[in-house]
């Protein structure tokens, strides 16, 4: 790389855009990161411009359609096969998304983690974000993770449902890159408007996607099954709201037995958010992780090119 000073915020916009996907290993194409780019003041001649003069300063690689911070080929070769791979993953997400979609009080299904991007390895589960009526989050939430338990012997494979809020509380309290692309790469299967009202409530992502595209979704709910509508008048009538808040303490409390000596207080409090709310449950932290070697990288590569660090 070599060191200089880069004077073009479409420049700093692109580098640090490739760079977070760097953290993944994960190459771009021009295209996405169009998507990406915190800032809407270019032309498409402009950021051809832009990226031609990054790659002949060999500040950033061109891997055949991609581009990246790493002149490795097999990052490239990597990201197609893991490409290719996550269309056969999406065809099972759809199958765990339509059983999810059948139980009491969920309202809407997305896939969110790798697959929303298009990726997946061997490695890989199947994460879904989940909306849930309000006030039977938790109800949902549990019968969810009993089906889990019983018939999957609580595999995370395909069927990882580890983020819940209800449909009258969706703005996320965590405001920073790594949510901001978490809610915007999310791919709705059931339930598809709420995807709508979701970005409508977290408007805040457009800091950091100005040139993130309006999808709007059906107003056509999804159809509730009869069973669905059964079992919902069925537990509505059982002290629901009492019910709701037991298994969210329950719920809390395991995950303090399990987790608490292992995350500091403030770390536990984002890593297993509980409330009537919302559920996360995320033992890695790995939005600190992501967030913390975001900045470094970017620390480091600003260093060596000479940029003033920016405020994140």
């Amino acid at each position: 790389m070599h060191s200089g000073q880069l004077t073009s915020p479409l420049a700093e916009s692109i580098i640090k855009t490739v760079l977070y996907y760097d953290i993944f290993n994960y190459p771009l194409t021009q295209s996405e990161i169009v998507r990406s780019l915190s800032t809407d003041q270019f032309s498409t001649v402009e950021l051809e411009r832009e990226l031609d003069e990054l790659v002949r300063q060999s500040i950033i690689f061109k891997l055949g359609e991609f581009y990246s911070l790493q002149n490795n080929p097999e990052l490239a070769a990597r990201r197609v096969k893991g490409n290719a791979l996550a269309k056969k993953y999406m065809i099972v997400a759809q199958e765990k998304a339509r059983l999810i979609f059948s139980f009491p009080f969920v309202r809407s299904v997305m896939v969110s983690g790798s697959l929303s991007k298009g990726y997946a390895d061997d490695a890989s589960d199947i994460d879904f974000f989940i909306i849930t009526s309000p006030g039977r989050l938790w109800i949902a939430r549990t019968l969810l993770v009993m089906y889990k338990r019983i018939f999957l012997f609580n595999s995370h494979k395909y069927f990882c449902v580890n983020y819940f809020m209800d449909d009258q509380h969706l703005e996320v309290e965590e405001k920073n890159l790594f949510t901001a692309t978490e809610l915007v790469t999310l791919v709705p299967m059931y339930g598809k408007h709420y995807f709508e009202h979701l970005l409508n409530r977290n408007t805040w992502v457009r800091q950091y996607f100005p040139n993130l595209q309006e999808e709007h979704m059906t107003n056509e709910e999804a159809p509730i099954g009869q069973i669905k509508k059964g079992l919902e008048w069925l537990l509505n009538r059982c002290a629901p709201q009492a019910l709701d808040r037991f298994f969210m303490t329950l719920t809390l409390k395991r995950w303090k037995n399990n987790y608490g000596h292992s995350h500091a207080s403030d770390e536990f409090r984002v890593a297993f958010k509980t409330n009537r709310h919302v559920s996360k449950n995320h033992p890695q932290n790995y939005q600190k992780k992501i967030v913390d070697q975001y900045e470094k990288k970017l620390h480091t590569f600003l260093k060596r090119t000479m940029l003033p660090d920016p405020v994140l």
